[in-house]
């Protein structure tokens, strides 16, 4: 009977302790994959975390430079609000000047 099951029962033996020691095999293997898969996610992130980086340093250049002609602006634009009060405090006594001249044409005439 021994010799009528010996050619199937090696085979399965074979197959389970094939079976056995490639399960350890195995997961070594998916381990490896899965340390693999995150050290390039790691990277990927890392790879995104350096890019904003930059961007937020050009954003901050640009944003500074804005601020600085801003400045530049609003010290301009006081200059010319002084240059107009001096303007207008011409146009101002011109005007008084014509009305003084208009009163004295119209007194003349009169």
């Amino acid at each position: 009977m021994l010799q009528q099951i010996s050619p199937y029962l090696i085979p399965v033996i074979t197959a389970v302790v094939a079976w056995l020691g490639s399960r350890e095999k195995t997961k070594r293997d998916l381990k490896s994959k899965d340390l693999d898969n995150e050290i390039k996610s790691a990277e990927y992130y890392q790879g995104l975390l350096d890019d904003m980086s930059a961007r937020l340093a050009t954003a901050v250049k640009e944003l500074m430079a804005l601020e600085d002609r801003y400045r530049e602006l609003l010290k301009t634009n006081a200059e010319l609000v002084e240059e107009m009060k001096k303007y207008q405090q011409s146009n101002d006594d011109l005007i008084e000047e014509l009305r003084k001249f208009k009163q004295l044409n119209g007194k003349t005439k009169s």
